[in-house]
């Protein structure tokens, strides 16, 4: 005869819940979804890499390209690779200068002008930046995304232009860039957002406890607002100084007033 099956093998009724039991179970999920860590988990992905990320950059007779792009850049990590000399270090350089850095932080030259293509009278670099999300600047006005175009004439004049999603030009200003770029919190001149290999090299190579510093005040912008104090420091001054003479001439014309206000109250006796 065949074994019987075990006890273990054999189903068990389903077990039944009270309708108090029920609610209660259903209080405790709605009580985890609500919980502001799980809403803060959830909500990451719909706040992240929304504004300031770098969508796409072309190159026009900038350094050793002649034409370069236009090609996008992921969301996340992005990796350009190529041979020595190939001109990876001019993609970071264009988006050095474009995004308002100066020739210096580039570590590659002296002048703006030497960024020019040999036998070029002039380079241009167009930049594209995501402009979603609550971080948006102006998205009104300019829409999901804000192109910058630079042009470097063969003299080293550098003129922008900032155009909006449609292509339409919003602004040539320098001060519009800047707002933008205080927006999207971007620092071209940060070498712990931007890091040259010049940079890197010297920071590693570095023995002295002052470069380090240096770099340190530097990365954390307490270099930036130090520079900045003194300036306010000095505006400062240099106001106090101007209200204080202000304020003896102001003393000086007070007491003509007073003078010629005596005169015209004085009696006119007509012989």
């Amino acid at each position: 005869m065949p074994k019987r099956k075990s006890g273990s093998a054999i189903e068990e009724p389903p077990k039944q819940v009270n309708a108090e039991e029920k609610d209660m179970e259903d209080e405790s999920d709605s009580d985890q979804e609500d919980h502001p860590q799980n809403r803060q988990v959830q909500g990451v992905s719909e706040v992240a890499s929304d504004a300031g990320i770098v969508e796409s950059i072309t190159l026009k007779n900038f350094m050793c390209h002649s034409h370069l792009g236009p090609f996008t850049f992921g969301s996340n990590v992005n990796f350009v690779v190529g041979n020595n000399g190939s001109g990876k270090s001019a993609v970071l350089t264009a988006l050095i200068v474009t995004l308002g850095g100066n020739a210096h932080a580039t570590n590659r030259g002296l002048s703006l002008k030497g960024f020019v293509k040999e036998g070029e009278s002039s380079a241009d670099v167009s930049i594209t930046l995501r402009n979603k999300g609550r971080d948006a600047f102006k998205s009104e006005v300019y829409g999901p995304a804000i192109t910058v175009d630079l042009r470097i004439t063969r003299e080293g004049l550098r003129t922008y232009k900032l155009r909006s999603k449609s292509g339409q030009i919003v602004s040539t200003k320098k001060e519009e860039l800047l707002s933008i770029l205080d927006n999207f919190n971007i620092q071209v001149n940060n070498p712990v957002s931007v890091l040259t290999q010049e940079m890197s090299k010297y920071f590693l190579h570095s023995k002295g406890e002052g470069d380090k510093y240096k770099f340190f005040m530097k990365s954390t912008q307490l270099d930036q607002m130090r520079e900045d104090f003194l300036h306010i420091k000095t505006t400062k001054r240099i106001t106090e100084e101007k209200v204080e003479q202000h304020g003896q001439y102001l003393k000086d014309l007070k007491q003509k007033y007073l003078e010629k206000e005596g005169a015209f109250q004085e009696p006119v006796i007509i012989g």
